[in-house]
Parts: structure tokens; C-alpha cells; sequence
């Protein structure tokens, strides 16, 4: 006997039946992307705390060669670079041999692409032998000793553009020397300058940069016009070993000479991204610049 509220086996059965295939195949659906996310990997998330540290990469400095570097030292990291050089020059029978030292240029990251920088060539000894003639008339060689510092230079350095395609890298330097020197070293006055910088990197490997200079110096309380200019070609020999040949120029070299060419080549070698040597040898292509020089210095950056 069945009441009204008892309901047939056969229908129990078939929505039982229904039942369990719409749960499966909910769970199916629902299962299914949960299974695939959990399976993506998520991409990191990116901050500007992320960024690269500028201590993890290499330095660059402005120094062994005469061309310098298109890059400003990073936003709040200080760089010191410093040598010696010893230079050789002969005209006629007189030879000059000269040791400079210690070739300070601190360089200041103020902010993004733009340093501060403070410089001092360092002091100089001569050693001048040149042919005299004693009371006599009898020709001798004499020797003549001469000392002195240089003029502090203070400038500032800025990259405006970074290499897109056929389009290389460009900065300029604005500098100026103080007459801080001593007395037959010094040219007594504030010398302005402003170098135009550009580089290339042609390959991993290889790069190619170059500037161009206008200043107006003093020699012997007389202003003029000198324009320089050089051409540098750096290679990779291996990660931590680096060499460049350079030629560089002024015109002219003072007031009243003629210009003055000089062809150079060396090497560096970073100890770590932040420490790095180098040596340098150079050699003049005419009369008017020194015969020979070398040097050796370093770099540091903190």
C-alpha cells in the first residue's frame, strides 16, 4: 500500500542516477582549472626594489686613455681613479723626463647619468738636461731640476643618450681648472672646457668611442682657442681583461706651436666589478708632443 507521500523506487533510482552525474561533472569542471593553476607557475613579481645593483656590473672608468667614457658613475656611489706617468721628450740634444702623480679624479653619482667631478693632475717632477756652455766656450751638459702642482679641476658629467639602432651613445663634460697650482705650473687663471663624448658598441666585444674638446686655456697670461680630439677602439680579450689603442689630439698644442698628435695603447684588469688596474704606453706622432710615456694606475668604486 502506498500513502501519497511515498515516492516509486524506479523514479528514486532514476533522479539518484541524475543526481551523481550533475555532482560529477560539477567537481569535474570546478577540479579542472584549480588542477591547471595549480600547475602555472606565477611570474615574479617585478619592483623597483628588484632592480639590478649597479655594484653587481662591471665599473667604467675614464681612465687609462685620453677619451672619456660616454657613462656617469651611479646615483649615490662615489669612484676614485688614480695613477702615475712618466714622460720622455727630446728636441735637439735637450731631453726632459718628467713623473706625475697621483692623477686624482673622484667621481660623484649625483643622480641617474649625471656625476659630479673633482680632479687633480697631482705634482710633477722634471728632470731637464740640456747642452750650456761653460765661460769658456766649452759645451757641456747641465742638469736642471723643476717641481710644482697642478690646477684642481671641477666639472660636472651628464649622458643624454643611450644607443637606439644606428644611433650611439652621447654625453658631454663641462669642467674648469682653479688656479690652485704652484707658481710655473699653474696657468693662473680659470681654464673652461666642454667635451662632447660619444661611444658605439659595435659587439659584445668590441665598442669604438671618441671625443671631441673646446677649451680656451691660458698660456703665459694669454688666452687662445684650442679644440682636441680623439678616436678609441676597446676590446674584450676576456671578462676581466681589456685592451684599447687610441689616437688623440690638440690644435694646437699652445699658443704659439703647432699641434701636438699622439698614438697610445693598454690594458686593464678588473680585480672585481669594483676594483680595477691598468697600464698605458704612448708615444708622440710629431715634433710639437712628447717622444714617449707610460703609466699605470686604478680605479675603485664604493
Amino acid at each position: 500500500m502506498q500513502n501519497g507521500c511515498t515516492i516509486p523506487s524506479g523514479v528514486t533510482r532514476r533522479v539518484a542516477r541524475v543526481a551523481s552525474r550533475v555532482l560529477t561533472l560539477s567537481l569535474v569542471l570546478f577540479v579542472t582549472p584549480m588542477s591547471a593553476a595549480q600547475g602555472k607557475e606565477e611570474p615574479p613579481a617585478t619592483h623597483p626594489a628588484a632592480a639590478a645593483d649597479p655594484m653587481d656590473e662591471p665599473l667604467i672608468t675614464d681612465r687609462p686613455d685620453f677619451t672619456e667614457s660616454t657613462d656617469a658613475v651611479p646615483a649615490g656611489h662615489l669612484q676614485f681613479e688614480l695613477g702615475y706617468t712618466f714622460t720622455y721628450d727630446r728636441e735637439g740634444k735637450d731631453r726632459v723626463r718628467s713623473h706625475t702623480a697621483p692623477e686624482i679624479l673622484l667621481r660623484i653619482g649625483a643622480m641617474e647619468n649625471f656625476e659630479i667631478r673633482i680632479g687633480w693632475e697631482g705634482y710633477s717632477w722634471s728632470d731637464n738636461q740640456f747642452e750650456g756652455e761653460t765661460r769658456g766656450g766649452r759645451r757641456v751638459t747641465r742638469d736642471d731640476w723643476s717641481q710644482g702642482a697642478h690646477d684642481l679641476s671641477l666639472g660636472i658629467k651628464y649622458k643624454f643618450l643611450e644607443q637606439d639602432g644606428w644611433v650611439p651613445h652621447f654625453g658631454v663634460i663641462a669642467a674648469m681648472t682653479v688656479p690652485s697650482g704652484s707658481a710655473g705650473v699653474s696657468s693662473g687663471d680659470v681654464d673652461p672646457e666642454v667635451v662632447l663624448l660619444w661611444a658605439y658598441d659595435v659587439t659584445d666585444n668590441f665598442a669604438v668611442a671618441g671625443n671631441v674638446g673646446f677649451g680656451m686655456p691660458n698660456d703665459d697670461g694669454d688666452r687662445f682657442f684650442q679644440t682636441s680630439a680623439s678616436l678609441s677602439g676597446a676590446f674584450s680579450l676576456t671578462e676581466k681583461l681589456g685592451a684599447y689603442i687610441e689616437y688623440y689630439g690638440f690644435y694646437p698644442s699652445t699658443e704659439d706651436s703647432d699641434c701636438a698628435h699622439f698614438l697610445n695603447g693598454g690594458l686593464t684588469y678588473l680585480i672585481n666589478n669594483n676594483f680595477q688596474i691598468d697600464w698605458r704606453i704612448g708615444a708622440g706622432l710629431n715634433e710639437e708632443a712628447d717622444d714617449f710615456y707610460t703609466g699605470v694606475g686604478f680605479a675603485w668604486r664604493f
